[in-house]
């Protein structure tokens, strides 16, 4: 049976005016509960906030942290290659003087021979190339060689006459140049009978 209007009115005025009855039917309906669950979400979702918030700011700053990496890499990217031209262009030098001081030493000795740069094929290319039939000049120009170098340069020519031996006719001058030489180098190549020459100086004598 249902409330009377007299008894509704009274109800809703006791819901006003007593705190403690008003509470009390709270607590029955469950809306303590719910209002306590409520004010804890919210508590949660403050937190939650917090998190995020913390969060953003470190992805804020690992993404300044990556950008100035990006901007190391870069420098470091341009110096590299300043180096490699550097290298590069070192290389060239060396290879051009090379031939020079080869062509040098030749006539000194009454050989005309022009030796330049050689690629036979993609594994087979020499610094340092050029006959006239009855003698073959070839080799490398490097600019640091120690005996190792020497040891290579040898195996690599060697290979390259059993591979292409109508490119080397006559009698076959092994030589290497660099600006530096390795005391254990300049053993190594009087050992194997290699034309040593350094910063444009013979160190080894040309195989005669």
């Amino acid at each position: 049976m249902g409330l009377s209007q007299e008894e509704k009115e009274r109800f809703l005025k006791a819901l006003e005016e007593d705190w403690e009855f008003r509470n009390a039917v709270m607590g029955l309906l469950g809306i303590q509960e719910l209002l306590k669950g409520m004010a804890e979400l919210r508590s949660t979702q403050v937190e939650v906030l917090k998190v995020l918030t913390k969060l953003v700011e470190r992805i804020d700053r690992l993404e300044e942290r990556v950008g100035k990496l990006e901007e190391g890499m870069n420098r470091l990217e341009s110096r590299v290659d300043r180096i490699d031209r550097t290298l590069e262009n070192i290389t060239m030098s060396v290879e051009v003087e090379a031939n020079n001081m080869v062509q040098y030493y030749l006539r000194q000795r009454g050989i005309s021979i022009k030796t330049g740069p050689v690629q036979f094929d993609s594994e087979y290319e020499f610094d340092i190339y050029g006959t006239n039939g009855q003698l073959t000049i070839v080799g490398e120009a490097k600019v640091r060689v120690g005996p190792a170098v020497i040891d290579g340069v040898v195996e690599k020519i060697k290979d390259a006459v059993k591979r292409f031996p109508d490119r080397f006719p006559g009698r076959v001058v092994i030589v290497v140049y660099c600006l530096r030489a390795l005391q254990d180098a300049v053993d190594r190549a009087r050992e194997l009978g290699v034309w040593l020459m350094e910063d444009g100086n013979e160190v080894t004598p040309f195989p005669g």
